[in-house]
């Protein structure tokens, strides 16, 4: 098995240091670089190219939603995802719109954590779901977006559920008992009916209105 290549950037040495230790234990993951800023994480992920970049939603010295979309837009192939105690539904907005794949609280269990590790670096969109389901306790629901939520079928909120909680098309398909292209068709139709424009946005969506499952 090829371990997935992590990039871990925290400004705290402490935890930093001793995440990357218990990371190191997994066969699964090698950490290829530790970044205490932002610049670094940028300069690090042209140089090893990783799999994964683990990151503190507030880095130092480079915002960590611009690093994102910067990573994003350069080297689509590198997944980034989040890793935080807040609970500010703006920021993990702004996170998952920027290309964030994960936004994963700093108090899960490591197995949890090398899981959704896994599942991000096979393209699928991953948010811890006690964070998610504080962020949709919190969050003010907007008359507009709670329109749009009645106007999704039982079905589609079906679906939804599962994109949010990293469910590919045919991991969808084969929980409903559905054809992968139906799945294809009802993620369109969400996505128009609420105004988004990819499974990213669905996922922050579904935080937001309390709708993710509670699959770890």
């Amino acid at each position: 098995m090829v371990p997935i290549k992590v990039i871990l950037a925290d400004e705290n040495e402490i935890f930093r240091e001793g995440l990357a230790r218990l990371l190191e234990d997994q066969d699964e993951i090698e950490v290829v670089s530790l970044c205490s800023n932002g610049k670094q994480v940028i300069d690090r992920v042209r140089e090893t190219r990783p799999d994964v970049v683990l990151m503190d939603s507030s880095m130092p010295e480079r915002d960590s939603i611009d690093i994102t979309g910067e990573i994003r837009k350069s080297l689509p192939e590198v997944k980034v995802a989040m890793f935080t105690h807040s609970e500010d539904h703006d920021r993990f907005c702004a996170a998952i719109e920027s290309g964030a794949a994960g936004y994963l609280s700093k108090d899960m269990k490591v197995n949890d954590l090398v899981k959704s590790i896994d599942l991000i670096e096979k393209g699928q969109v991953v948010v811890s779901p006690p964070l998610a389901a504080k962020l949709g306790r919190v969050a003010s629901l907007r008359t507009e977006t709670d329109a749009a939520r009645t106007s999704l079928s039982e079905r589609e909120l079906e679906v939804l559920k599962l994109v949010a909680r990293g469910d590919t098309n045919r991991e969808i398909a084969g929980e409903l008992f559905l054809a992968e292209n139906t799945v294809r068709v009802h993620v369109k139709n969400i996505l128009e009916k609420l105004g988004l424009r990819n499974r990213q946005q669905a996922a922050a969506y579904a935080a937001q209105q309390g709708l993710t499952s509670d699959k770890a």
